[in-house]
């Protein structure tokens, strides 16, 4: 696993929506981050928070978690998190798989969600790709029995990856595995900021899903 990242000290000036890891050591739970029991949904890698601010609009009695690596696309979000208004979203910027392993509790979570990693074509960095069986693994062991795994990349050797480690995760089914085809397609309805620009150049999208046995 990787290592987290330390964050600076909390002062006044930051949003309400962001979170620390440090106040998961502090026995507090995702109920208490969020001031409800509403199931939780996680996005690996939020970007520029398209689909958690829309998914969050549209679902007021889900929480969503958005974890990102990227200081520049976190705090980006953040402030778009911030004007949007919605109170069901919090932002945590720390190494994804770190925090998974270590802090979200077994049968937890509703949904995970990742759209578009970082696919590192150089076979030389193919190490460093987030979506691999032992991946897999961890996110079905915290996945609540019904929950889901959605996944979305532009990139077709990755894709055959990710399809390989969901349909080789013992207990899981696949919900879905299909191509989006760009023409006819609305950017605008894109659910995330890299699906609408691919879908304006003219590019494919893959997408499949994938849910714990009940």
């Amino acid at each position: 696993m990787t290592s987290a990242v330390y964050e600076p000290q909390q002062n006044a000036a930051l949003r309400e929506c962001e979170i620390f890891v440090r106040q998961f050591d502090d026995d507090l739970g995702f109920q208490d981050l969020f001031g409800n029991a509403h199931p939780l949904e996680i996005e690996i890698g939020s970007g520029r928070g398209r689909f958690l601010i829309k998914s969050a609009q549209d679902n007021p009695n889900v929480n969503y978690l958005g974890i990102e690596r990227a200081y520049k696309f976190f705090h980006y979000t953040k402030d778009r998190v911030a004007a949007a208004g919605v109170a069901n979203v919090r932002l945590l910027r720390t190494e994804a798989d770190y925090f998974i392993w270590g802090y979200v509790p077994r049968n937890s979570v509703q949904a995970f969600h990742i759209y578009f990693p970082d696919p590192w074509p150089k076979n030389k960095h193919h190490r460093r790709r987030l979506i691999n069986p032992e991946f897999f693994d961890l996110l079905r062991d915290r996945l609540a029995p019904g929950g889901s795994i959605h996944l979305a990349t532009d990139f077709t050797a990755y894709f055959e990856i990710m399809r390989k480690a969901g349909r080789g995760c013992a207990g899981l089914d696949e919900l879905y595995c299909r191509t989006i085809d760009p023409r006819g397609s609305d950017p605008e309805s894109a659910a995330t900021h890299y699906e609408r620009r691919f879908f304006i150049h003219g590019l494919k999208i893959y997408r499949a899903g994938y849910i714990k046995h009940p």
